[in-house]
């Protein structure tokens, strides 16, 4: 693709031009100057740990021919000749418009939906892509797991990736025909505005609980910043809000978009009525039409009720929508259950948050016999939210019958470190102690060995994860792979 920078650079905030050419032609886009090739645009960012300003001369030495950079930082930039820079206020900002630019503008061509809040964005955003699919309507997926244009799936590094590729592939999807895209939007990528520069048709809220406060630092400005999604959609776009979430309206009050609330509890637009749940799935009424769901859990209700609330606002017939959506499969990681030889229930879920962890361990009280036993097999992420350990690690004591805990991804921290931490609080029970293993595949295993028939067992903390993150190497780790051959060895 090939595109004049007088094109590129439109709508642009621009400060000061330094060697105008708006004629050259411009192929490509990077904020690495690794993977900066001739004829691209390399944008320095200010990240957190690196400045992009400081690797300029890098990407003039690979062959970029502009330079987006932030005035306030004309110290770093040696000026060469035959280079374009541009200075900007705000190089996120800018890369955002550049983008859009570069790919003709994809989000006015595709009905792109954001999906926020803490719990429950990929398990709606896989639903949408599933059910819209099985409607016959091309889209795209953008997810934790992955973009997925049709069946085609790409993968990513970030729930929300960089804008750049946003754009790209959003332009693949157009080309094969998609009219709509689902895409999961984190806080880390509302404030790290990696998501500038996009048009939303529509924005679902599913919840807002205590999680990434180690990047936050505090709730309020967890919550202002999925509020600034909000904010920021246009008058002609809808939001969809979670109406038992207890700041459903802290998150819409200066949003311009039109309202519609979904939920069980409290009135709503859409409601859903649980008629009954099981481990096998949940008998469901959604306007008046029964129908059974094979998936589990209150959580996931939500999830179904915000995925046909959301298709009924792109227009969809609800008779068409009910008689697909009852087809929807399990997400992989997301409450992702297997019934052993034996009768064992091995859930794998990617609970990671104290709500998480309650909502999915609540379930399953719910639709367990009283003399099964719940076992709990979790772990706290390294060089992440300190806070939580302990309320995770209370949860788990004060719920299961028996609590393991083990590692996670402990990155580059101390294990027993991370273990001290989730064993930090007071019960008003006093039950057996917690085990404890540092090896993850050690904790299943214990698990598996104690576990008798219709017994269930919880790995929670990773889901779809197919690795452990230790000391900055990733190990091949699948919690549900390793579960499924250990119940093998051990005849179960």
């Amino acid at each position: 693709m090939k595109k004049l920078l007088k094109d590129v650079l439109k709508k642009v905030y621009v400060l000061k031009i330094i060697g105008k050419n708006p004629f050259k032609f411009i192929e490509g886009i990077s904020m690495s100057s690794k993977i900066v090739k001739d004829n691209m645009i390399f944008v320095a960012i200010k990240g957190k740990k690196k400045d992009g300003h400081k690797f300029i001369i890098d990407a003039i030495q690979k062959g970029a021919n502009t330079i987006i950079c932030e005035k306030s930082s004309f110290s770093f930039i040696p000026i060469h000749k035959h280079i374009t820079y541009v200075f900007v206020s705000d190089s996120m900002e800018a890369l955002g418009v550049i983008s859009s630019n570069f790919y003709d503008h994809p989000t006015k061509k595709i009905k792109l939906i954001g999906i926020t809040g803490t719990n429950g964005k990929t398990s709606v955003a896989t639903i949408l892509h599933q059910l819209f699919s099985k409607m016959g309507e091309k889209n795209i997926l953008i997810s934790t797991m992955g973009i997925k244009i049709l069946s085609i799936k790409y993968p990513t590094t970030h729930t929300t990736p960089n804008i750049i590729e946003i754009n790209k592939y959003l332009d693949i999807s157009i080309q094969k025909g998609c009219k709509y895209a689902f895409m999961e939007v984190s806080s880390h990528g509302i404030h790290q505005k990696r998501i500038a520069g996009l048009l939303f048709q529509g924005g679902v809220f599913t919840n807002i609980t205590h999680d990434h406060l180690d990047y936050h630092k505090s709730f309020d400005h967890y919550l202002s910043t999925k509020r600034l999604f909000f904010e920021n959609l246009s008058k002609k776009a809808f939001a969809l809000i979670n109406s038992d979430d207890e700041n459903s309206h802290q998150i819409i009050k200066k949003t311009l978009a039109k309202t519609y609330f979904y939920g069980i509890k409290k009135n709503s637009n859409f409601k859903i009525e649980i008629l009954k749940e099981n481990m096998n799935g949940n008998q469901l009424l959604i306007d008046g039409h029964q129908i059974l769901t094979y998936l589990i859990g209150r959580f996931n209700i939500y999830n179904l009720l915000a995925s046909y609330a959301t298709a009924i606002l792109l227009g969809k017939k609800k008779e068409n929508i009910l008689k697909k959506i009852k087809y929807v499969k399990p997400i992989k990681g997301r409450c992702e259950q297997f019934l052993s030889n034996s009768g064992i229930h091995i859930i794998v879920d990617y609970a990671h948050n104290p709500d998480g962890l309650k909502s999915i361990l609540n379930t399953l009280k719910i639709i367990k016999k009283n003399n099964e036993k719940l076992i709990c097999v979790i772990g706290c992420g390294g060089n992440r939210d300190i806070k939580k350990r302990s309320l995770m690690g209370k949860i788990v004591y004060e719920t299961c019958d028996i609590s393991i805990f083990t590692s996670d991804n402990p990155r580059e921290e101390d294990i027993n470190k991370i273990f001290n931490d989730m064993k930090n609080f007071k019960s008003y029970l006093n039950k057996k102690s917690i085990l404890t293993f540092v090896r993850r595949e050690e904790a299943i295993q214990t698990a598996i060995q104690i576990a008798k028939k219709k017994d269930i067992i919880l790995i929670a903390g990773k889901g779809h994860e197919t690795f452990q993150e230790i000391k900055g190497i990733r190990y091949s780790f699948n919690d549900m792979k390793i579960a499924k051959n250990l119940l093998k060895t051990y005849n179960k």
